[in-house]
Parts: C-alpha cells; structure tokens; sequence
C-alpha cells in the first residue's frame, strides 16, 4: 500500500509541470512612474488582466525617454509604454530594431503651464517679453508651447529650457519664469494649494490635440519571435485602459500607485485625462509628428507616411 502511494505521489509531481504551463516572461519599461497614462500597465496587473493572458509581466520604470529606448533597443526589455513618438520615430530611422504596436496617446491633456497665483500672467496672451520653462531642445513640450505662443500671436516670448516639470516651480515663484510646464502629480499639490494657475494646456490647441504624442513600442527582434505575446499584452492593456475610464475605483488605486491624497487623485483624473486621447488604435497628425522630427533634427530629411509605414506594426488592432 505504501509504495502505491509513493507511486502515486511521483506520477502526481511529474505531471504537474505538464498540466500547469509558466506564464510567459514580458519585460515592460514604463516611464514618469505616478503620471495618470504610465499607471496603464501597473492597473492591468492589480487587475490581472495580464494574468489572463497567460503573462508575467515585470516593469522596469524608468525616468526619462532616453533611457527608455536605450533598454528597448538593446532588448533589455521587450515593450515600451508611453514612448514619444517623435523619439520612437528617430530611433527607427537611424536603424533601430523596434515597432509601433500601438498608440499610447492622442493629444497630450495633461501637459500645462502655469503661473504664480498674484502674478501678471493669466493667460499665454500675456507672455509677451516674459521667459517661460519647456522641458528640453526639441522635446514634445517644447513644440507644444511654440504652437501655443504662436497661437496667441506671442512672438518674442523667451524660451527655457528647465529640465523635469518640478524644477520650474522654484523659478516661477522666485520670477525667474514667467510661466512654465508641468505634467501631474508634479505640481499638483500647489494648484490645489492656489498657489499657482494654470494659464494655458497643451490641448488648447487643435493641432497638439489631434496629434500622436505618444506610443508604444516593441524591440522588433523580440516580435518576430514572440508575436503571439506581443499580442495578448496589447489586449490586457487595452483592458487596462478601459478599466481606468469605467471602474468607480480607478482613482483611488491611481491614488495608491502615485503616493498621493485620494482628492489629488480624483482632481487629476477630472483635470488632466481624456478618454478619447486613451486611444490605441490609431495614428494622427502624422505629418505634424515628422515635421517636428525634422525640425528636432531627429530625422535627416523630410519623410513621407509611405517612408515610415514599416516602423508601424499594429499587432493588435
């Protein structure tokens, strides 16, 4: 009887690696960790809409997009979130291995600039001769507030480059700057606070509203052996997103996610969210994007939509 058993508990032991097959690996680097559209990946795994899919999915938050293509180029990871399109854009043209599998976002609701509370600035029609904080040479913010200044037919405004949103803060309130950008959760607490204001928003403007800002993309060399993953990813996230706009407690687990109050949180979620931005299916504004590329000098001429139509690989649509 004993060594029935015995038997018995080896078939079982044997078997079980068999008849339970390990979730397949998915390496994600997710940028601006406690920005509303970066908790995208992190709100599918508390759900387990990635486990569904058969996938264990680990996330390498990052700081910035440099180092965000640099792990998906080299193949430290296999997907981006949140990538910008015109870096994406880049990369691929000076030969890198990596895909669009989908867009990310569709305007840019929460990117604004600000000014002090009691100050002069109300609106960017009153820039005129005042310094005002981007956050790099050619970056998103940076064409962005050029269009807003255009707009508002402020032509001898200065620009700054400030580095992260949070560094323009102090040079507002000390009036070094006029104005400058931010992105939540930074700064947030002083809007709140009504120490500061919002005086214009990226999607002030038709064109930024209706462009592709971001995306998300994967290293090519991983999709041409793993596509079948690369797939069930894009229908957890869409998952993810679509639970972020319909479930009633999508705010307080972006609150816990961000390490922020639960009022914070819901304000952001009312202010500096679109819905219809979420968007993953398709691709606008595309001759903007590689204008802004050319003029970034992230691309060496001016390149058509039949030039680029390869880096586009929507797996998932």
């Amino acid at each position: 009887m004993r060594k029935l058993i015995v038997i018995a508990l080896s078939a079982l032991f044997w078997a079980t690696p068999r008849s339970v097959a390990a979730n397949e690996i998915l390496n994600v680097a997710v940028p601006d960790r406690g920005a509303w559209d970066s908790s995208y990946t992190e709100f599918g795994l508390e759900q387990g809409f990635f486990k569904d899919e058969d996938l264990d999915v680990r996330i390498t938050y990052v700081a910035d997009q440099n180092t965000l293509l640099s792990l998906l180029v080299s193949g430290k990871v296999d997907i981006a979130v949140a990538a910008g399109f015109g870096d994406v854009l880049g990369a691929w043209v000076r030969g890198a291995p990596i895909k669009i599998i989908s867009t990310e976002s569709t305007g840019a609701p929460d990117i604004f600039w600000f000014g002090k509370i009691a100050g002069s600035v109300a609106s960017v029609h009153d820039l005129h001769g005042q310094a005002v904080g981007y956050s790099a040479p050619g970056s998103l913010t940076y064409f962005i507030l050029r269009t807003l200044l255009k707009e508002a037919g402020v032509d001898d405004a200065s620009l700054v480059a400030v580095g992260p949103a949070a560094f323009g803060y102090p040079q507002v309130l000390d009036a070094q700057l006029a104005a400058s950008w931010s992105r939540p959760p930074d700064n947030v607490n002083y809007l709140l606070a009504g120490e500061i204001r919002i005086i214009a928003r990226a999607n002030d403007v038709a064109q930024v509203r209706n462009e592709t800002t971001r995306v998300n993309a994967v290293n090519a060399n991983f999709l041409a052996g793993h596509r079948s993953a690369a797939i069930r990813f894009l229908r957890a996230y869409k998952k993810s997103v679509a639970w972020a706009y319909s479930d009633p407690r999508a705010p307080s687990a972006y609150a816990k996610l961000s390490e922020q109050s639960l009022d914070a949180a819901k304000y952001i979620f009312r202010e500096f969210t679109s819905k219809e931005g979420a968007q993953t299916d398709r691709i606008e504004g595309e001759n903007r994007v590689l204008a802004e590329a050319l003029a970034a000098k992230r691309i060496p001429h001016a390149l058509t939509h039949e030039d680029i139509e390869r880096l586009y690989d929507f797996v998932a649509k």
